[in-house]
């Protein structure tokens, strides 16, 4: 880029006085102009790169790291990469760039950008839900692996995008899915504002399994002090939840209640005392990667544990009843969904947090009774079907890629065998699923319409991703080119998706059937 012709589009910007019909640079990304007393800002797009510039005091040159600069009496024109060092320039100047806490917002949404590249969209349209609170640095320890990137990664991608649209109204950063202390510390060093704490390994669903007689004396094994104290405590006692609801603990539903989740409870209460109040952040527990259905005893001695505890947390993500696969709507009985939905939400207001819908990506059937009902508020994940959205790019613009693609998966699906349970792997190896060979350039854009395809291709994003020959990536750098040549495309494809998400939730449109009838029409 000549600096000379970018020198001129500073001096317009100056005397624009915020109005930029006149700027004739088309590389200008106009939102992302930003004017703090005569040093100018914004990010220039060429060639398909992205790049820092601005026009500063040069005193301050140093702050930033830069390509190409150009001194103009006491000010200096430069280029720079948008890199951690030029972030974190920016951040000095315009705090809003940074993640902060959702605390104190009723609507949350999390947005797992797997490759770097959607939430500039996802922003445009979060400009037009202002209500709700966007969290998009959002990944997992899995999801880092799977992908190649990394917590620091993930967060300043996302701290790149809010600057490039001037989203100033606040976003969040979740290390999602964390385990371990390592995880959690790793999350934190990296800037992340919330934690999500998975708790898979220390819950113990398999005593549901236990008949009564093993159940009670595995219960009676605890020590007495503890045996003495839930007993005093919940057995037969009736909890009133609200006008309408209230909870009454059998011995069973006692017993289950302490042997599957006492060991979560007390590693809540450590990961609480140990990060969470040190470092400010926003804490969520997730206890729905699990095989048994969080029951309403379960969720209100777990809530009443932790509150005995002065555990604060923002939400809290159960096992609801029904299924949660990846990259399809939701799998059950609606009707008993909404009331245990009910009944999980109430509990939730009792304890004053909000209930946080995991793999929430599609569950258009659901929207609708999580924000009618949730009227203290709801946080939302979605993640994968961005990369779904992507596909959705490649098999527009490079059809013969898309089929590759599917190919590859189909016959690969063995590789996430043991980090998914989604209906798709059996239905495979029956011979349910769209073959390869059965895939034309006609017929392409069903592979992302059909339920088993989507979860096929859903699922291999790491696969595809890190797939490699003669030390060279096969798909990776092509699939990357395509989404940077047509930004504009993937982001109206990523928009129309999460605004069905939003509409629903919003109470926009009364089920599913609408809203996709609106958006495709």
């Amino acid at each position: 880029m000549n600096l000379d012709t970018l020198l001129n589009d500073v001096e317009v910007i100056l005397d624009a006085n915020g109005n930029y019909d006149n700027l004739e640079n088309s590389d200008i990304y106009v939102p992302s102009i930003k004017v703090d007393r005569k040093n100018v800002y914004f990010i220039l797009k060429s060639n398909n790169k992205k790049k820092l510039v601005g026009f500063i005091d040069t005193d301050l040159i140093n702050d930033f790291e830069t390509i190409e600069s150009k001194e103009v009496a006491n000010k200096t024109l430069f280029i720079g990469k948008l890199n951690s060092k030029n972030l974190k320039a920016i951040e000095e100047r315009f705090n809003w760039v940074e993640p902060t806490s959702r605390h104190g917002y009723k609507y949350t949404f999390g947005l797992g950008d797997r490759l770097g590249l959607a939430s500039q969209a996802h922003l445009r349209l979060f400009k037009a839900h202002k209500d709700i609170f966007p969290v998009l640095g959002q990944q997992s320890i899995r999801e880092l692996i799977l992908t190649g990137r990394t917590f620091s990664d993930v967060v300043e991608d996302a701290a790149w995008a809010v600057f490039e649209e001037g989203y100033t109204t606040g976003w969040g950063a979740d290390g999602d899915h964390v385990k371990n202390d390592f995880e959690i510390d790793y999350a934190i060093k990296s800037g992340e504002t919330m934690i999500t704490l998975d708790l898979t390994e220390d819950l113990h669903p398999e005593v549901v399994t236990l008949s009564d007689e093993e159940l009670d004396e595995k219960f009676n094994a605890l020590d007495e002090e503890f045996v003495n104290r839930f007993n005093k405590t919940y057995l037969n006692q009736e909890f009133k939840i609200n006008d309408t609801l209230s909870v009454k603990f059998t011995k069973r539903d006692l017993e289950e209640s302490v042997l599957m989740y006492y060991d979560a409870i007390l590693r809540s209460v450590f990961v609480y005392n140990r990060y969470v109040v040190p470092f400010n952040l926003d804490f969520e527990i997730s206890v729905d990667e699990t095989s048994e259905p969080t029951s309403p005893e379960n969720h209100y001695f777990f809530a009443s544990e932790l509150s005995l505890n002065n555990v604060v947390v923002e939400t809290l993500a159960p096992r609801f009843y029904g299924e949660f696969q990846k990259a399809i709507d939701y799998i059950g009985d609606v009707n008993r969904f909404e009331k245990e939905y009910i009944e999980h939400q109430a509990i939730a207001e009792k304890f004053g947090y909000r209930i946080s819908v995991h793999s929430g990506s599609d569950k258009l059937s659901v929207y609708e009774i999580i924000g009618r009902v949730s009227k203290k508020g709801w946080h939302v994940k979605t993640a994968g079907t961005n990369w779904l959205e992507a596909l959705r790019v490649i098999a527009a613009k490079d059809p013969e890629l898309m089929i590759d693609l599917y190919k590859f998966s189909y016959e690969n699906l063995d590789d996430v065998a043991n980090m998914y349970v989604f209906n798709a792997q059996e239905n495979v190896k029956k011979g349910l699923v769209m073959k390869p060979e059965d895939v034309t350039l006609d017929n392409v854009h069903v592979l992302l319409q059909d339920d088993d395809t989507r979860q096929v291709l859903h699922t291999m994003y790491g696969s595809i991703l890190n797939l490699k020959s003669s030390y060279k990536y096969v798909y990776r750098n092509q699939i990357f080119n395509i989404l940077h040549e047509n930004e504009d495309l993937y982001g109206q494809y990523l928009n129309t998706h999460i605004a069905e998400h939003l509409d629903l939730l919003e109470g926009k449109f009364k089920n599913k059937d609408e809203v996709i009838a609106h958006y495709e029409g």
